[in-house]
């Protein structure tokens, strides 16, 4: 496993044990507190329409998803005592605890305003069908495994991605979940699919995996870095961008090969997304942003309005984004 969530697991007793490979950078800046009592990195104004919010809570938010403009649910760490699933809905105006972890998660995804999923350490998934008030235990949680990512292209087909090359694949939804056969041992850090056919993974050194059959068998495409990768986005018209280390940015058109593209920055790159075919924002660390608004050919650097650690980003249209960090940390974009 590498270590770019060690973080996440200050204070378990089991970060000593998941010491791994990547180095990927985990430095805080200095905090202040805001009226509410919470911590705040906030720096000036910034034009671009970025604000930091009131951190949300004491946890790193690893994960963050919408399934409409209203509808999102934010989750992460947790303390021996568990740690909080938030969700909103109004657009991320105000978020509220709706349930209660006992695992740390770092994906989150929902299909629709009811039924979504969490993977996590120890290799456990969750549904839920209630919008995330009561959840399922899917896949129970196996010595060694860690999964860093999981993508649901309907309600029957879901992937997830993580430690030393693990892929699961479900086609019932996740009432069962079976082992790919992945021909690399790299940390796997993103995943998705383009139909329930044809889908790719990111990981260590470069590391990118395809395959065109659900997930029964994977290739390795030549990605031209050893830079470890961390986001991946999908367009809708099939174009790829993957994002990592030391402000890696790839891109691929559909039936192309892999291209870099200059970034602008030398932050680490932890998460992409993608509103249409033109619009993406990418996140990092130091709370870096980079965007492009011509489908990630070329990308512009956006002056942080936090030093803080951004872990994961939403978008919710092509002028509004919420991106989620470190202790609780929440950026808004608004255009």
């Amino acid at each position: 496993m590498s270590i770019r969530w060690i973080s996440v697991f200050v204070g378990l007793a089991l970060v000593v044990a998941l010491a791994g490979c990547s180095g990927r950078k985990n430095s805080n800046a200095p905090a202040t507190t805001n009226h509410a009592g919470r911590e705040s990195n906030a720096l000036p104004p910034n034009p671009s329409g970025w604000t930091a919010g009131t951190d949300l809570s004491k946890f790193d938010l690893l994960a963050i998803d919408f399934v409409d403009e209203r509808n999102g649910w934010t989750v992460g760490d947790i303390s021996p005592e568990g740690g909080p699933l938030l969700h909103t809905s109004d657009g991320g105006n105000s978020w509220q605890v709706i349930a209660r972890i006992t695992e740390v998660f770092s994906s989150i995804q929902f299909i629709n305003p009811t039924t979504g999923w969490m993977a996590g350490y120890a290799g456990r998934i969750e549904r839920t069908d209630d919008g995330g008030r009561t959840w399922k235990t899917q896949r129970i949680e196996r010595e060694g495994d860690v999964l860093n990512a999981l993508f649901f292209i309907d309600s029957e087909h879901g992937w997830a991605v993580g430690g030393r090359g693990l892929v699961l694949r479900t086609t019932d939804g996740g009432t069962h979940w079976e082992p790919s056969p992945n021909p690399r041992v790299e940390d796997l850090w993103a995943v998705r699919f383009a139909t329930p056919e044809r889908g790719w993974a990111v990981g260590e050194d470069g590391l990118i995996v395809a395959t065109t059959d659900g997930g029964a068998t994977w290739v390795q495409q030549k990605s031209g870095t050893n830079k470890a990768l961390f986001g991946l986005a999908l367009l809708p018209s099939g174009g790829l961008v993957a994002v990592g280390e030391s402000g890696t940015i790839l891109r691929r058109e559909a039936g192309k090969d892999w291209q870099a593209v200059h970034s602008g920055t030398l932050e680490m790159l932890n998460a992409v997304a993608a509103a249409d075919d033109q619009t993406l924002w990418a996140v990092g660390s130091g709370g870096a942003l980079v965007t492009s608004t011509d489908g990630g050919n070329t990308w512009a650097v956006v002056a942080p309005v936090s030093a803080r650690h951004l872990l994961a980003i939403a978008l919710l249209n092509a002028k509004r984004a919420i991106a989620v960090g470190r202790r609780g940390a929440i950026q808004k974009l608004q255009e």
